[in-house]
């Protein structure tokens, strides 16, 4: 059976090798990306998740010439995820 964290690194994978595809084929594609993870099951959960809303905003805001990537575990909630 397979167990939540394996589920997701196997999708991890599949996602990364798609991305890896698709860069060599595509013009304008960045070169560089900022990439987060968020996970559940520490004290701090909240507070984590609006540090990486406010990472990303500023990012955002700067303008900077990357992708932006977050990486959450299938126990985040869905609102938090397609708030991202």
């Amino acid at each position: 059976m397979i167990g939540r964290v394996d589920l997701l690194l196997v999708l991890l994978i599949a996602t990364t090798a798609t991305i890896g595809a698709e860069t060599t084929t595509l013009k304008g594609v960045n070169r560089n990306a900022y990439a987060t993870m968020m996970y559940m099951g520490t004290p701090r959960d909240y507070e984590f998740y609006v540090a990486t809303r406010v990472m990303l905003r500023s990012l955002t805001r700067l303008g900077v010439e990357a992708d932006l990537v977050v990486i959450a575990s299938l126990d985040v909630p869905l609102r938090w995820v397609q708030t991202l």
